[in-house]
């Protein structure tokens, strides 16, 4: 299995230089060559997640950072966004940290959209707003610079975001439209094997989160966000993934910068879109305006999701299926990281006679 035939929706293909990286000795994490690893990297985070803000890097999936929004930001009640299955394990997190949950659950396939959050955030009052950026499970794109304009309104309510299969993906712009905190992990369109989660907080949440008793100590966003700006760790982290991560920002860097890689993406979406749409018996779950550009999630009216993934594998490909069964019969296809237009094009031409 190359990873030009991985089409999960995570964890995605890691190129072969990457992975060679990981080779690298281990060294002292809390001597000069881990600060300049942590100083390298920094820039380019900070790019990808459009702020000026310290991103941190944190050895542990996207759930720990997930869990950590909602202990650093939620002092009672959040509402929550379940447009998906990763919409609602947000909300499962809310819960299991003691907090109180107001959901506001959305079609399959759709999004909230501003008009409606504006009307239910005259109601209770609530902490937090936290929401599914790129909902993995349905391929929807949430309008999260709308969203986020609404939540901006409440100076007290703040929002929280994963961006676990949107960072790197397309352009985020944290300062420019208000996030308050967004988090996403290295296994998506970042590109590197999983075991490190990264996250950026604003000013606000940052200061609250010092003022919350139950925040937590090592998902603790404050301390990360101190950590960051001083390019130190404290506990051991995954050195190997690090230095995969080093690795490659320089290749993004090399090929253009995120922008050409947002490009690629966008590419890459649209011509599943209309191959989609071209094709009998499938459907996309999201609606036009509204598809993500790192996952396309296909409904199938006649065709075992089981075995069109079974004789894909057979043919080298990977590409995913419903993540709960509520969703219906889906095949879902990641077309995000290092994949090519061309790899895409391989996989498409692969699956269509397996729909017809």
């Amino acid at each position: 299995m190359t990873f030009g035939r991985n089409f999960l929706p995570g964890p995605t293909g890691v190129h072969p230089d990457v992975l060679a990286a990981m080779q690298e000795p281990m060294f002292p994490h809390y001597g000069h060559r881990m600060t300049e690893v942590l100083e390298e990297i920094q820039p380019s985070l900070r790019a990808v997640f459009g702020t000026s803000r310290p991103v941190f890097a944190v050895t542990s999936s996207g759930t720990g950072l997930l869990e950590g929004a909602i202990r650093g930001a939620v002092r009672h009640r959040v509402l929550v966004v379940t447009s998906g299955y990763f919409g609602e394990y947000f909300a499962r997190i809310a819960e299991h940290c003691g907090k109180d949950v107001v959901r506001v659950s959305v079609p399959l396939g759709r999004t909230l959209e501003a008009d409606q959050l504006d009307q239910l955030l005259d109601g209770p009052r609530i902490d937090a707003v936290a929401l599914v950026h790129s909902e993995s499970s349905t391929g929807a794109l949430a309008p999260l610079a709308d969203l986020a304009a609404v939540v901006r309104k409440r100076p007290d309510v703040m929002l929280l975001v994963d961006g676990i299969s949107s960072v790197g993906g397309l352009p985020i712009e944290m300062d420019r439209i208000g996030v308050d905190c967004i988090v996403t992990s290295s296994q998506k369109a970042l590109a590197i094997p999983p075991g490190l989660a990264f996250g950026a907080v604003s000013e606000r949440l940052e200061a609250r989160a010092r003022t919350i008793e139950d925040v937590g100590y090592y998902f603790n966003l404050a301390r990360w966000t101190r950590m960051a700006a001083e390019h130190r760790v404290w506990e051991t982290p995954a050195l190997s993934q690090f230095m995969a991560l080093v690795h490659q920002l320089r290749r993004v860097a090399a090929a253009g910068g995120w922008p050409a890689r947002w490009d690629r993406h966008a590419a890459m979406a649209a011509r599943c879109h209309a191959w989609a749409a071209g094709i009998p018996g499938v459907r996309l779950l999201a609606p036009e305006g509204r598809r993500s550009p790192t996952v396309s999630a296909l409904a199938l009216t006649d065709r075992d999701p089981a075995q069109v993934a079974r004789a894909l594998a057979d043919q080298g490909y990977l590409v995913g299926q419903a993540v709960h069964p509520d969703q219906g019969p889906l095949i879902r296809i990641g077309h995000m990281g290092d994949l090519e237009p061309a790899d895409l094009d391989r996989l498409l031409s692969a699956l269509e006679p397996l729909l017809s």
